[in-house]
């Protein structure tokens, strides 16, 4: 897992490589793979190529957003970077490794900045930030405490720095460190990278330890002691190794201000206590997780993970885009993901795939869809709060575009009580649309679409395609979706 997120965004791994980087049999790195695949935490990118998988950035865009570190965080963070003029930094020293990496980054507007890389491990005699993290473990830890020894740790010989330099990242105008309750070690720094724009050593120190302070206030805000599995979302198979690390990660990820073990953490993790017991210990020995008095944190190999996929930025239609590629190359036909905006009420296709039909449409994407006019639309509208059907305003499209009121609200509950919605020239003209709603852990998110030229109709098979489209929700809902939430 680690190599492949250390590859993301870069050249997939071949199966000969990984395994002579792992200093592991061929067999048994084709084997880990294929079960990695298997729960989206690896995909194949290629014959015999593999990258991290999509639900690797489902997880990581759940901790970010869950997190003060990661997402939460970036506010203070921001007022820090805005009123120093410099750049803002959160760092975590990953003890282990001898190591520590950049976890978020907020610079000031300005004509040269300093944008270093999320997630990219530095070792800790490298810059300002690692000599303070060196001195608080010197200061703070006891040496059986001490996970590494940082000396072994030479910068020439460190794979993370390349062609960087001290030179190429700047001073620390002010450095804060503290151990929060979960044993991480935590840095808040400012950083200018215009000599002009320097501001004075120290200056910055009482503002960098009010936004550490409100990391830790946040991060030891209390414990999840009930987690309730939400219904209506299918678990995939969680009894084999790879699936119990899955569900590992999703509960570090969902809960990083902890989760107690009261909670019975086995049955969450779908084993008995021994099983998770031994699978929590092998988390926590490579990092991902940790286990302090009774509960589980994400630890910071997992932080760094998060760090540097969300770095990549992939969209809904980049974690989606095998799924509605593989219904295309099923099919034949023209398939559309539209993505539904809860907080906006607006839709827009994402992703829209040609088929292989020698006559088919084309469809614009990122373009806003009206939910009252054909396939796609009418699938999400139907499984909306009532109230958002009602607020449209019923602006006619094509001749065939539904404007009544009484029509559309009997065309909705239709779509609602058989899952699927059709629609004949509503948006397109010529054009029939079948579409099938999708949902994240219970809430309406969007739909997939197939998009065919009417004078085919007659001559589809709709039941087959219908099936493969059930087929398809069902995976990008399995992707998307936790299963679960704090009771």
């Amino acid at each position: 897992m680690d190599a492949l997120v250390r590859r993301s965004g870069a050249e997939p791994w071949g199966v000969r490589e990984l395994a002579a980087e792992l200093d592991e049999s061929r067999s048994t790195v084709n084997r880990i793979l294929a079960s990695l695949v298997e729960v989206g935490l690896a995909t194949e990118a290629g014959t015999g190529k593999y990258a991290v998988g999509p639900r690797v950035d489902v997880l990581a865009r759940t901790l970010s957003d869950a997190s003060t570190l990661l997402g939460r965080g970036s506010r203070s963070l921001g007022d820090l970077a805005a009123a120093s003029r410099c750049t803002a930094l959160v760092s975590v020293c990953c003890q282990r490794e001898g190591g520590y990496f950049i976890a978020a980054c907020s610079e000031a507007k300005a004509a040269l900045i300093f944008k270093p890389a999320l997630g990219a491990l530095y070792p800790l005699a490298f810059g300002d930030i690692g000599r303070a993290f060196q001195r608080f473990l010197a200061d703070n830890l006891s040496s059986q405490d001490r996970e590494s020894d940082v000396a072994a740790y030479a910068l020439s010989q460190h794979e993370q720095l390349g062609l960087l330099s001290e030179s190429e990242f700047p001073r620390a105008s002010s450095i804060s460190v503290r151990r929060m309750a979960n044993g991480l070690v935590v840095a808040v720094s400012v950083h200018c990278a215009s000599s002009t724009e320097t501001a004075q050593p120290r200056a910055w120190e009482a503002d960098a330890q009010h936004v550490i302070a409100r990391i830790q206030a946040d991060m030891e805000s209390g414990s999840v002691e009930r987690i309730q599995r939400l219904p209506d979302v299918i678990e995939p198979d969680s009894k084999s190794t790879v699936g119990r690390l899955e569900r590992l990660l999703l509960l570090a990820c969902a809960f990083p201000q902890g989760v107690k073990n009261s909670v019975d953490l086995h049955d969450q993790l779908l084993c008995n206590a021994a099983t998770a017991k031994r699978l929590i210990e092998s988390g926590s020995q490579a990092g991902v997780v940790r286990w302090v008095a009774g509960t589980l944190y994400p630890g910071p190999k997992l932080y760094q993970w998060a760090a540097r996929i969300t770095a990549a930025d992939r969209d809904l239609a980049d974690m989606t885009h095998r799924i509605v590629s593989s219904l295309v190359q099923e099919t034949g036909e023209t398939i559309a993901l539209l993505s539904y905006d809860e907080a906006t009420g607006t839709a827009e296709f994402l992703d829209v795939i040609q088929g292989w039909r020698p006559i088919q449409y084309k469809l614009q994407v990122n373009v806003e869809v009206p939910l009252y006019a054909g396939a796609a639309g009418k699938a999400v509208l139907a499984n909306c709060d009532s109230q958002v059907a009602e607020s449209l305003d019923l602006v006619r499209v094509t001749d065939a575009t539904i404007t009544s009121r009484e029509l559309l609200k009997a065309d909705l509950e239709a779509i609602r009580a058989r899952g699927w919605a059709t629609g004949e020239g509503e948006r397109v003209l010529g054009a029939f649309g079948l579409a099938v709603p999708f949902f994240v852990d219970g809430r309406i998110r969007g739909s997939i679409s197939a998009t065919i030229p009417q004078y085919r109709k007659s001559e589809l098979d709709l039941p087959l395609l219908l099936t493969r489209m059930r087929e398809a929700t069902t995976r990008i809902e399995r992707l998307l979706s936790l299963g679960v939430k704090a009771a």
